[in-house]
């Protein structure tokens, strides 16, 4: 018997040793499954508040003010408090009235109940004001009672995400200049498109005889309500990246494929120092897979000719 068919062996005896002390053992069954007392309750908030996501999308101020108890009161993202339901309707009117297009969608995180008829539920809602507008998103927490045998709302706070917009990079508006690797002049220039909803880049890299450019468009992503670039090169390359905001600086998940059909991921950090400078560092390199090392930091200043009156 060689070693191979002796471990197989041992392995057989172990597991037949096993199952043979479970049978020995007394069978003790298992713990019922936790019943959720609320649940009944919790079903109810739930239809309430999709409910009231329809109604708004209705557009019909009087009905949506009904969610309210009498008193109730909506704490808007604009810092503005409003209570009772006529003033509730007025409101909710006025907002009809210039939004002739409304669709909102309720993303509940947690709900816990303080009493046998009150429960607060936190979340988030996104909001999005037909095709051609970007989705504006706010953290929620409702305070709901229970008034009749019916959930109302008796408080809606809404506070603003901390979702990105396009305005937080207009200081980027302008002409650019930075000295690359090797004494490679990169020339950038940021300017809005006519809506202000997207920035169109233009670059060109000169080394030598070798000149690289292409261009970039940076803009809210409707379908996740975040920033994100799309890349363009001349020679035929493309690339995509995500923004978000890390304290002081942006980071920027880009990937790329090159004109050979070679891939490029890294992580890009655009650091805003003032108004006329920011340094700009590649990390996390992978090229095909594998990977390469970090770029240092290169300082990128605004050529001052340009006008900043169009910011």
């Amino acid at each position: 018997m060689n070693r191979h068919i002796v471990l197989f062996v041992a392995i057989i005896v172990v597991i037949v040793s096993e199952l043979c002390a479970q049978e020995t053992k007394p069978k003790v069954p298992p713990p019922p499954p936790a019943v959720d007392a609320r649940a009944k309750d919790r079903s109810a908030i739930h239809e309430t508040l999709a409910s009231f996501a329809k109604t708004f999308e209705s557009r019909d101020a009087k009905k949506v003010a009904a969610y309210w108890t009498a008193e109730g009161e909506h704490q808007t993202t604009h810092g503005a408090t409003v209570r009772g339901r006529e003033a509730l309707e007025k409101a909710f009117s006025e907002y009809f009235a210039v939004t002739p297009e409304v669709q909102a969608e309720l993303q509940p995180s947690a709900l816990r109940f303080i009493s046998k008829d009150s429960a607060i539920e936190v979340g988030q809602v996104t909001v999005r004001h037909g095709a051609t507008e970007a989705p504006t998103h706010a953290n929620y927490t409702a305070f709901l009672v229970r008034e009749d045998d019916r959930w109302r709302l008796a408080i809606l706070s809404e506070t603003p995400s901390r979702a990105e917009s396009i305005s937080d990079l207009s200081w980027l508006i302008g002409e650019w200049k930075s000295t690359g690797t090797g004494g490679a002049d990169i020339r950038t220039s940021y300017a809005w498109d006519a809506n202000k909803k997207f920035i169109h880049v233009q670059f060109s890299i000169k080394e030598g005889e070798r000149t690289l450019s292409g261009k970039q468009v940076i803009g809210i992503d409707p379908a996740t309500g975040s920033l994100h670039s799309w890349t363009f090169e001349a020679s035929g390359g493309i690339g995509e990246a995500d923004w978000s905001r890390d304290g002081d600086h942006w980071v920027l998940d880009a990937a790329g494929t090159l004109p050979d059909g070679r891939t490029l991921t890294e992580s890009n950090i655009l650091r805003r120092v003032n108004d006329d400078t920011f340094t700009w560092q590649s990390t996390n390199r992978l090229f095909d897979d594998h990977e390469v090392a970090d770029l240092a930091p290169v300082k990128v200043t605004r050529i001052k000719s340009e006008t900043k009156s169009e910011k």
